[in-house]
């Protein structure tokens, strides 16, 4: 595992995105303690992905925001324009999308293994700037409600925070096996 910071400082999401490929990631998980104004009744973890409609608007904004050798790991498109940057990353997230949706889908059933506070509404899609990477499967993970006590108090104390850890752990074991399985059969 690489963090992005070790104090609290903000990282600017597109730099974390960078950050994961620099260092060769497999994978992006971004976690995250929410909280909401007023709302004490949200609770438990959720697992976003970028959403099918969002992926080609979030191809463009990386092709116009980010720096040209840094938009697709071991592929240099420094003197290409916004379309055929668009099109490569939207053609790399047609393997990455269903890895991420996967990942996704296995840390929500390994935190509720884990007996972690788990969202009534737990899978869920987003517009999200960290999710942006088209090179390898990303999923962003609200840990729990700052705003609601019972999330707060779980997040606070050794055994809620260690059921979380356990239930992402376990996802991404689970997770890195199954495309392990899946990439011997493409092999045979």
């Amino acid at each position: 595992a690489v963090l992005t910071r070790q104090t609290d400082v903000f990282v600017p999401l597109e730099e974390r995105i960078s950050i994961a490929r620099r260092s060769g990631a497999d994978v992006l998980l971004s976690l995250h303690a929410d909280a909401l104004d007023g709302d004490e009744i949200t609770s438990g973890a959720s697992v976003y992905t970028l959403s099918d409609q969002a992926q080609e608007d979030a191809s463009l904004r990386m092709a116009e925001r980010h720096d040209r050798g840094d938009l697709l790991a071991g592929l240099d498109l420094t003197g290409q324009d916004d379309t055929v940057a668009t099109v490569l990353m939207d053609l790399a997230r047609t393997e990455t999308a269903p890895q991420s949706d996967t990942l996704a889908d296995a840390l929500v059933q390994a935190l509720m293994d884990t007996n972690a506070r788990v969202n009534n509404t737990p899978r869920r899609e987003a517009l999200l700037a960290v999710l942006n990477a088209a090179d390898f499967p990303s999923a962003l993970v609200e840990v729990g409600f700052l705003s609601n006590p019972h999330d707060r108090d779980a997040l606070r104390s050794a055994e809620g925070r260690a059921r979380v850890v356990a239930g992402i752990v376990l996802a991404v074991q689970r997770w890195a096996n199954s495309e392990a399985a899946k990439d011997a059969l493409r092999r045979q």
